[in-house]
């Protein structure tokens, strides 16, 4: 650049600071840009000499810019109106969790959180910059540092909490409330504000909430309950007066009537397929799509007892215990394959569940398990994978082989539930006269275990054990009592990626 091209850029960076100073920093009405420096300087606070040694080091950098501008040879200098924040990154934070021993002692211990692994999203129309991903509960938000960007090189600083000042992004920030940032446009002519969030969750991620709500004494005068998710809403369903009767919500609170179904066996084959309600009403299979209007099947088959679904298979036992599938939505019916003795599949107290198969897009993975004659001591459980592609490939129910003496097999459990939850399967029941703790499965089925983080209700758990029902929709897990107690609970963390 020619050096008097440089000499106009460098005294105009030179006006730009003197100019921030004063007008950011005088405290005097009668102190104009070309004041007394005399009468102005005695006024000057701590905090403000601060403030101005950081100008004089930006007018010596701006100096030392000068001399390097005189020896380039680029005459072209561009500068842009345009003005925008392009990103945001956290540095390194501090995180304190609270830990209790097993003695009771209460400690805390500080551990570090990448703050780049957390990515900020920026709303460039409303000008706000925020993680969606919140920040680890106990995460110290007072002391951040943080690194920020601007579009053609733009001057970004902080506006203070206490004061109209502006502050260099230097040193850590307070982020325990929003603040607000300004970028300048290079050339000078204009700024943009951006209001920064630095959120961080209140809970535990790992930490299991069980909310009980009002009894519902509708719901406490049926015998024996069944519950399932169709289209979000929770549809409890059990037998009452030689009927099944049905009740559905979306939150627990306010519940409508379904429709009755002349059949007091019906609620038991109540089961969900494409958005669509089934069951058997007096040997007929007929399906709804709200509960309210039931359609009959014109399907001829000797179905005894539904027992499963995938996304469009319907299965069904007959009286001699053959599993029989329906790929029409229960129009027509055939034998389905099995990989061993029908003997050993479940009779009663089966459970089912449904969800997609890791390996591919095409495909359900189906569990099931219940008490068999075929298996002592243990739940029998099969799985089938059920592939949706164009390949022909027959898709066969397979007994998953336990030893009635190993220890992590699900056991034998009256009023069998299961659902898929947090990337798992979680199975529970009665067992000798007491509600079961919850298991669950890593595996596919496999292996079971009781896990911690998933407690029955206190006051579930220590009251008339009798039938109950229990479901998910992925989020919430329903719990139903047979005294009309309801419970919804979920683990903080997948609540929260729901919500996302």
């Amino acid at each position: 650049m020619s050096d008097h091209t440089a000499l106009f850029f460098c005294l105009q960076n030179l006006k730009y600071d003197i100019l921030s100073y004063i007008l950011l920093n005088k405290k005097e009405k009668n102190v104009g840009i070309c004041g007394n420096v005399s009468k102005f300087a005695p006024k000057i606070e701590r905090n403000q000499m601060k403030k101005l040694t950081k100008v004089m080091f930006g007018l010596l950098a701006t100096v030392c810019l000068l001399a390097s501008c005189m020896k380039s040879d680029d005459s072209t200098i561009t500068l842009y109106s345009d003005t925008a924040i392009t990103a945001f990154t956290l540095g390194t934070l501090n995180r304190y969790v609270h830990t209790t021993s097993s003695t009771g002692t209460d400690s805390v211990y500080k551990q570090t959180i990448t703050g780049s692994n957390y990515k900020f999203s920026i709303d460039q129309e409303n000008h706000r910059i925020f993680n969606v991903d919140s920040l680890p509960v106990g995460t110290d938000v007072e002391h951040v540092i943080c690194s920020v960007s601007a579009l053609n090189n733009g001057s970004v600083y902080m506006e203070d909490l206490e004061s109209d000042d502006l502050l260099y992004i230097s040193d850590s920030i307070d982020f325990s409330t929003p603040r607000v940032f300004r970028v300048y446009a290079s050339d000078g002519s204009a700024y943009q504000s951006y209001t920064v969030s630095v959120n961080v969750h209140q809970e535990e991620g790992n930490q299991f909430n069980w909310a009980q709500h009002e009894k519902n004494s509708d719901i406490a005068a049926l015998e024996g309950i069944k519950a399932v998710v169709l289209d979000a809403n929770l549809c409890v369903y059990g037998a009452k007066d030689g009927k099944t009767l049905g009740y559905m919500t979306t939150d627990g609170i306010s519940w409508t009537t379904l429709a009755e179904i002349d059949d007091a066996n019906a609620y038991q084959n109540i089961l969900v397929s494409q958005d669509q309600l089934y069951t058997l009403v007096n040997g007929t299979l007929q399906k709804s799509a709200d509960g309210e209007t039931w359609t009959e099947l014109n399907a001829t088959v000797d179905i005894v007892k539904l027992v499963a679904a995938s996304y469009d298979e319907l299965y069904g036992l007959t009286a001699d215990g053959t599993l029989l599938v329906s790929e029409d939505e229960g129009q027509t019916w055939e034998e389905d394959a099995l990989d061993t003795d029908k003997t050993w599949l479940p009779q009663t107290d089966v459970a089912y569940v449904c969800y997609p198969a890791e390996m591919t897009a095409y495909a359900d993975y189906v569990l099931m398990a219940g008490m068999s004659a075929g298996v002592s001591e243990i739940s029998s459980v099969w799985r089938k994978i059920v592939e949706y592609d164009l390949q022909g490939l027959e898709d066969k129910w397979v007994y998953m082989d336990r030893s009635d003496k190993n220890r992590f097999a699900l056991p034998q459990l009256e009023n069998l539930v299961m659902m898929r939850y947090d990337d798992g399967i979680l199975a529970w029941g009665i067992k000798d006269g007491a509600f079961s703790p919850i298991y669950q499965s890593r595996d596919n089925g496999l292996v079971w275990k009781t896990n911690s983080l998933y407690p029955l209700p206190e006051d579930f758990e220590n009251g008339t054990v009798s039938p109950f029902a229990a479901t998910t929709d992925g989020k919430e897990i329903w719990l139903i009592s047979g005294q009309g107690e309801v419970w919804q609970g979920h683990l903080n963390r997948i609540a929260w990626e729901k919500s996302e």
